[in-house]
């Protein structure tokens, strides 16, 4: 009796928890994608290659660089700051701004643009395809509660119907046309039960827990599944080479990109250059002056200004057979990944054609568990009735109850797995 208090206990604790909140399977998958912890790499990709192509226009912005030196020199040397020759140790100073912009460099600034944005497709896909994974994973951690509903609800039936044949033991007794071992074999059939419906809550306790991990949601929260829910979700998932037919696409698009842009190495390209400067030497003397001094820093800053502008023309001549190396292993890229994206685009239907044919057989299973579920069920009524008419043992009385109870368990689980094939479609 102790036993089955703590198993009423332990149902109503479960069934209290349980009717906090509705969980549909469409809410779930809404959590799930919002779940940020599980997507963090993709997102980074995604947002790292959004940030390269915003910061890719400033490559048309000239260079702007500032230089600054002292230096010391000895010996004989020419001072680039007066033109004549030093003998003796020289202090100098220098001070200068450079600038410089491509005007032309055979349009890798668009090819790179159309590298950056197929990134940019590329690394969604793959945030897609996490985001599809994660979806699978909590589908199947979802259907695996209502499968364990399922069995949870047709246990504490069972239990029911076990208690109703004691009542009906004990009238026999009462009228000395039943045998006690039967009472015994019942109860025990009831502990059985009673066993299957403690590890049934215990195991959906343990996959609630994993799909709260799954949508984020703090690991003790509880809530109600709703089992009509399968069938009306709007985000339903897609087999794996969808997207990697996708990435294929994406990556045949970067190679004839990469191309492109190592071609357009071999073009002219040309640049404009600017500078400007000034600067200070020990060795710039004023020989207007007695003993020649050195002239000072001011007017030294003012009078060694220098400026200079200048378009250069930078023409390859041989490249030592790099663009011809990189043609060809281009190539051989290219087809290797045609031939994959054929592969998984075969894949893909063979994935559909299989789908297909399991949900006609499904289907026909579907209607012979059916009709032997209705049949066993009668047999079952039938049998209870010559049980209580004592033309029946309880052994066969309890084999057609079991028998009917396990075809009804596959006619459940059958549905669901036809309800997870419909998803797909």
């Amino acid at each position: 009796m102790k036993f089955g208090f703590l198993i009423i206990a332990f149902s109503l604790f479960a069934s209290i928890a349980l009717g906090q909140e509705v969980l549909t399977l469409q809410v779930c998958l809404d959590k799930v994608k919002s779940n940020s912890l599980q997507t963090a790499s993709e997102s980074g990709l995604v947002n790292s290659s959004k940030i390269n192509r915003q910061f890719h226009w400033w490559s048309l912005l000239p260079n702007l660089s500032v230089n600054a030196g002292i230096n010391t020199s000895f010996g004989r040397r020419l001072d680039p700051f007066t033109n004549t020759f030093a003998s003796s140790s020289v202090n100098s100073q220098s001070f200068g701004l450079n600038s410089s912009v491509q005007l032309f460099s055979g349009f890798t600034y668009f090819y790179k643009q159309n590298t950056l944005n197929v990134t940019i497709q590329r690394d969604e896909i793959g945030l897609n395809k996490k985001l599809n994974e994660l979806k699978i994973q909590a589908i199947g951690s979802y259907i695996s509660l209502c499968k364990l509903s399922v069995q949870i609800q047709l246990a504490e039936s069972r239990i029911e119907k076990h208690n109703q044949i004691q009542e009906i033991q004990r009238l026999l007794m009462k009228e000395g046309r039943m045998n006690v071992i039967d009472t015994l074999k019942s109860y025990n059939a009831l502990l059985g039960e009673q066993d299957l419906l403690l590890n049934l809550n215990n195991e959906s306790k343990l996959k609630m827990i994993e799909l709260n991990f799954q949508m984020g949601l703090p690991l003790r929260t509880s809530y109600e599944i709703d089992l009509t829910s399968i069938s009306t979700i709007e985000d339903k998932p897609k087999f794996s080479e969808t997207f990697q037919s996708q990435l294929i696409e994406a990556e045949l698009e970067l190679l004839e990109n990469q191309l492109k842009s190592k071609r357009s190495e071999i073009l002219p390209t040309i640049s404009l250059n600017g500078l400007v400067g000034t600067g200070f030497s020990t060795n710039n003397k004023d020989y207007l002056l007695a003993g020649t001094p050195t002239k000072s820093y001011s007017d030294q800053i003012n009078q060694n200004l220098y400026e200079g502008i200048g378009f250069y023309l930078n023409i390859p001549l041989f490249n030592r057979g790099e663009w011809l190396k990189t043609k060809q292993l281009n190539a051989i890229q290219q087809t290797e990944l045609a031939n994959r994206k054929e592969l998984a685009n075969l894949l893909l239907d063979k994935q559909l054609l299989e789908q297909e044919q399991k949900q006609l057989n499904i289907k026909a299973q579907l209607e012979q568990c059916k009709l032997g579920a209705a049949n066993l069920q009668m047999i079952y009524n039938k049998s209870l009735a010559l049980y209580k008419e004592g033309r029946l043992t309880y052994t066969e009385m309890e084999t057609a109850l079991m028998e009917w109870q396990l075809k009804l368990i596959d006619y459940e689980l059958l549905k669901m797995d036809f309800q997870i094939l419909k998803l797909y479609e």
